[in-house]
């Protein structure tokens, strides 16, 4: 998902500017995934078929202003995720990916995508914009089923310690009495 370039739109380049000139940084919060795949252009001001929006669960600078954003997109909703758009804490788009005839991933009725993409703001005024964690940030991978998984694991290796532990004394019980 990477190789797509994010295209900065013309109303979040003019914010990131102010924010710039008056010495704050601006944040991005969330993230928008839509249905409809098409060129981006940078007077584009929202996402042309949105269906979800939903805060950032991680982030992680790699350097050389490129940022990784990592998004956990769930709910009953199904739909391919062809376009992306990054919004600003003041609801403006700062960006799109997107391109013609190209899935960037896919939202299962029920289940869970994760979005995952490398966003370079090198274009932007230096330290203008940060990205903003939302509150699911400890790790968007543990879940209700790991845990649930986890549990079991844990109750089945009491099970066995348990028997072994009574095999264990049946054995000395055996060799005693023999």
């Amino acid at each position: 998902m990477s190789a797509l370039g994010l295209v900065i739109t013309e109303e979040g380049l003019a914010e990131c500017i102010s924010a710039k000139q008056a010495g704050i940084q601006i944040k991005i919060t969330h993230v928008g995934a839509g249905d409809r795949s098409y060129t981006p252009i940078a007077n584009q001001t929202r996402l042309y078929s949105e269906k979800q929006r939903v805060e950032f669960n991680d982030t992680v600078d790699i350097g050389a202003g490129k940022i990784k954003a990592i998004a956990k997109f769930e709910g009953d909703l199904e739909y391919s995720a062809n376009e992306l758009g990054f919004y600003l804490e003041t609801g403006t788009l700062l960006g799109v990916i997107s391109s013609p005839g190209v899935t960037l991933n896919y939202k299962s009725a029920g289940g869970k995508m994760i979005i995952q993409h490398v966003l370079n703001l090198s274009a932007l005024p230096t330290d203008s914009v940060s990205i903003q964690v939302g509150t699911d940030n400890l790790n968007i991978l543990i879940d209700n089923e790991m845990m649930m998984d986890a549990v079991a694991f844990v109750r089945s290796q009491v099970v066995a310690t348990k028997q072994a532990h009574m095999l264990m004394q049946l054995s000395e019980k055996l060799r005693l009495g023999g």
